[in-house]
């Protein structure tokens, strides 16, 4: 099959999050079809010194074709404010005002003339009215969270009466945005079971796919235990579920901890850590920041235990999945591991509370034995779960239903 790919952004480098998963989908998507590539530029999510142009050649080294469209100079800076000002006033979400762009609609109809697409894939959903220029194809609408759901529970966190209801307006029209896209499209293709229960209503009689977040084997390999005390945790800082976990680890479960084990040391590691943070480090000298790092596995090697204390956001945590791989010990959350199909004391501990957080940590730093029947656990699960190459035979399988079901329809239309 011919696959189309919109995305909305370069999947490369595949540092975490919604990249991680793109780079490594179209990796496998390529071993059996031909897929070409459109999608937009975010500059905010390179690396420096990182241009799009690396980006399309680490991408056609698999992929039949890779272009990018630069986003609207008006999605970016100030001007991406009065995109969402004017979706208040309208009813269209943000998600699809920042992505509307006619050079995008343009790009993607010389290509479609060029090329006669089996599939499209949209790779979120205000992606998802480009799809209609592709009217031969079978198509597939991704879902890295159910958006309406995610900006909901922001509402509801948000102090600020003011930003409150923007975020519940903004929540009631994703979710008529979603009422009308999901059922136009063949498939919705979801993370994990827990978000296709969620996304179930919009869908009516729109086939539903999990394809579960993943971790290359390959990349990230089992470690010794390191013995020790030092903590773990990454991701990228200036994103909103990121930001509450490290405040929350910070303000409630750092002061009981350092006073119970004074050796005890933490490495954070991501992009763009808040000032508040990168003064911590400088204050307290077991707390160390080192920023967006090219290569997290040193950091993996090095920690006795990977924490995540997320309680907020949507998907699945592919830093997870990562430490699993890694053979780390693990405590998170019951948020922080929701979607994924791991059990307390066999692949992880869980924990909720800021007691209880500190209780398993030191439970984990005092029991070695313990520590190594997790970290065999983790990589059990993830070889037999959670390998791209595994994920991949689900993603074409998404792939094959909408091409039939479009077959299906055009032949009794």
């Amino acid at each position: 099959m011919r696959i189309l790919w919109l995305g909305h952004n370069l999947a490369y480098p595949p540092k975490g999050g919604p990249l991680q998963r793109n780079y490594n989908l179209l990796k496998e998507a390529s071993r059996l079809h031909e897929v070409h590539v459109l999608v937009f530029d975010q500059p905010a999510s390179r690396p420096p010194g990182v241009e799009p142009e690396h980006c399309l050649e680490a991408l056609s080294k698999f992929c039949a074709s890779a272009e990018w469209v630069p986003l609207p100079a008006d999605s970016l800076g100030i001007g991406r404010y009065w995109r969402a000002i004017g979706g208040l006033l309208t009813g269209d979400p943000y998600e699809f005002r920042w992505l509307r762009s006619r050079e995008m609609a343009k790009r993607l109809q010389q290509l479609a003339g060029r090329i006669q697409f089996d599939v499209v894939h949209a790779d979120t959903l205000g992606l998802a009215p480009y799809v209609s220029l592709v009217p031969s194809a079978g198509t597939v609408l991704n879902h890295h969270d159910i958006e309406s759901a995610l900006v909901r529970r922001r509402a509801a966190s948000e102090r600020s009466l003011l930003w409150r209801r923007f975020w519940t307006r903004e929540a009631a029209n994703l979710l008529a945005a979603e009422r009308h896209w999901c059922p136009l499209f063949h498939v919705n293709m979801v993370v994990s079971d827990d978000e296709g229960e969620l996304l179930k209503p919009s869908c009516r009689e729109s086939r539903i796919h999990i394809v579960p977040n993943g971790v290359d084997i390959g990349y990230f390999t089992p470690r010794p235990d390191p013995g020790g005390t030092r903590l773990l945790f990454c991701g990228r800082l200036d994103q909103l579920a990121n930001k509450g976990a490290i405040t929350f680890f910070f303000n409630s479960i750092w002061p009981q901890l350092s006073d119970r084990v004074n050796e005890i040391e933490i490495d954070v590691v991501g992009k763009n850590p808040p000032a508040w943070l990168r003064e911590l480090s400088q204050r307290d000298p077991r707390v160390h920041v080192p920023g967006f790092v090219d290569d997290v596995r040193p950091y993996f090697q090095k920690a006795t235990i990977f924490v995540c204390p997320i309680t907020d956001g949507g998907g699945t945590r592919l830093k997870i999945l990562d430490a699993l791989a890694m053979g780390m010990p693990i405590v998170s959350t019951t948020f922080a591991a929701s979607g994924l199909a791991l059990r307390d004391g066999t692949h992880l501990l869980i924990a909720d509370t800021p007691e209880a957080i500190v209780e398993q940590i030191i439970r984990l730093l005092g029991d070695q034995a313990l520590r190594q029947r997790l970290a065999q656990g983790a990589v059990d699960v993830v070889r037999q779960t959670y390998s791209w190459d595994t994920i991949g035979h689900s993603l074409v399988a998404a792939y094959e239903e909408a091409f039939e079901l479009k077959a299906r329809f055009s032949s009794t239309s």
